[in-house]
């Protein structure tokens, strides 16, 4: 492993799984005299980051004595510094010789005493039945207790009979000991589409070539939120018994769905859940009982595409919400997945401040959310021998520049907060007459690990309490 350090700053390399290219400051400079806040609010700030090759297969779990445990999606890596540096990457198999997780959307968690466990997405063995084996995902549990050194035999988590899936990076243990996962299905005729025709694509013109912007926006299935939880570090599992969140518009007529959701507990007992959809802002569901039953989802105050986001609690007691923050506008330009920001609630939710970028392509760190309904990209294309859509000029044009960055995993410590996302951008290759996407490349990196210090998401101050949040809804004084 090779350290390069900057002020206050570490680019690292490590072979093979973290990538090999270091933080050009100049570029950095550059960009941010056009705007401060591209592609990050006050770099700088960073204590470290690194290129790696994890996708969006990243969790962490902080360990006895503070070792990081990171998880990527099929090997482990540690951190004893904090995140500055990392070891070489290696696997575990367990008691009976099968490979611990190798699944997608995995979760690590901290149980009692040196416990801590691992969920992931698998399928069941394929006897041939392509469509019975995309419904036998489901979500899988292994259990070490002691720090992860061995593992036992993996447990099942959801039920059978319907597609299941999760989110990476999002097991909570709440303070009474239970530990919780957010998980969704998925229902429909996936294969037929809407009235039997293959639904479009989305693209845009990059420097006059088709690159494709899809976030699932012509998904013909639909997607419901619902819980799991234990109380006996992971040996069995229960579901809310209040059944699936969805978004309900009106009264058995008209729903949208929800999915990829994180959770973080504002209060004992009390739960906040952040969901994905596709109506321009991020949505919301509380519990009050850890967990057994939830509000219906309500809209949260903060603009997004179809994109997921994380929340965590600080020890400060202030929420952390890191998400794809996005208007309806940038949204129909093709540019989701464009601006990943954060911001702080110092009231448990309600009022968001500190708004800042983590990565973005475009200028600006606040978007307020436009109107409750679906917003797709304007730059649709059917398949030849279908007729050509109309689309509005206006959000259709071409640019020179394209890239993409997204699926955010979070691990806060006592005086930093791990934050990694997807990156890609579309480059042109130097001898063909085509785009190539730089995560491909050899030597390519498609996320990067970014060590933050705390107080950067404070406007890069010590963190404080908003004393005037306490008479928000008081009569207003002289």
């Amino acid at each position: 492993m090779k350290t390069i350090p900057y002020p206050r700053l570490y680019v690292t390399f490590l072979l093979p799984v973290v990538v090999l290219a270091g933080l050009d400051l100049r570029n950095w400079t550059v960009a941010a005299e056009k705007d401060p806040d591209v592609p990050m609010t006050r770099p700088q700030e960073m204590l470290a980051v690194h290129y790696t090759n994890f996708g969006h297969n990243s969790t962490f779990v902080e360990l006895e004595g503070g070792r990081i445990l990171h998880f990527g999606g099929s090997s482990f890596t540690t951190s004893d510094d904090g995140g500055i540096t990392w070891s070489k990457p290696f696997t575990r198999k367990d008691i009976k010789g099968n490979p611990v997780g190798g699944g997608a959307e995995p979760s690590l968690v901290r149980l009692s005493g040196r416990g801590i466990g691992l969920a992931a997405r698998v399928k069941d063995a394929n006897k041939g039945d392509e469509f019975e084996w995309t419904r036998s995902n489901h979500m899988t549990f292994w259990r070490s207790e002691d720090g992860g050194e061995t593992w036992q035999p993996p447990v099942r988590m959801t039920p059978q009979g319907v597609t299941t899936a999760s989110y990476q990076d999002v097991f909570l243990r709440t303070s009474s000991g239970r530990i919780i996962l957010p998980a969704f299905h998925f229902l429909g005729q996936r294969e037929n589409g809407w009235r039997d025709v293959k639904p479009p694509a989305n693209g845009v013109l990059v420097r006059g070539q088709w690159a494709p912007a899809g976030a699932h926006y012509f998904d013909s299935a639909f997607c419901a939120v619902y819980v799991v939880y234990s109380d006996d570090d992971g040996r069995t599992w229960k579901r809310n018994r209040d059944g699936e969140l969805m978004v309900l518009h009106d009264w058995n007529e008209s729903y949208s769905g929800v999915n990829e959701s994180s959770l973080a507990e504002v209060a004992p007992g009390r739960l906040l859940i952040v969901m994905r959809n596709g109506m321009g802002r991020l949505f919301q569901a509380w519990s009050n009982n850890n967990g057994e039953t939830w509000t219906r989802p309500q809209p949260m105050s903060l603009a997004s595409s179809t994109a997921p986001a994380q929340i965590r609690k600080l020890a400060t007691g202030h929420l952390l919400i890191v998400w794809n923050q996005e208007g309806e506008e940038e949204v129909l330009r093709g540019l989701h997945r464009n601006r990943l920001s954060c911001a702080i609630s110092r009231n448990g939710g309600s009022v968001w401040e500190f708004f800042q970028n983590v990565e973005s392509f475009l200028p600006g760190t606040r978007v307020e959310p436009g109107p409750i309904r679906a917003a797709r990209p304007a730059e649709i294309h059917f398949e030849p021998g279908q007729p050509a859509p109309e689309r509005n000029p206006q959000y259709v044009t071409s640019r020179n520049e394209f890239g993409r960055c997204s699926y955010p995993s979070v691990l806060v410590l006592k005086d930093r907060v791990l934050i990694t996302h997807t990156y890609t951008q579309w480059e042109d290759d130097p001898v063909k007459g085509q785009l190539v996407q730089s995560s491909r490349k050899p030597g390519g990196f498609n996320q990067k690990l970014k060590v933050i210090p705390l107080k950067w998401f404070y406007g890069g101050k010590e963190p404080a309490n908003n004393p005037f949040l306490k008479e928000a809804y008081e009569p207003a004084k002289p």
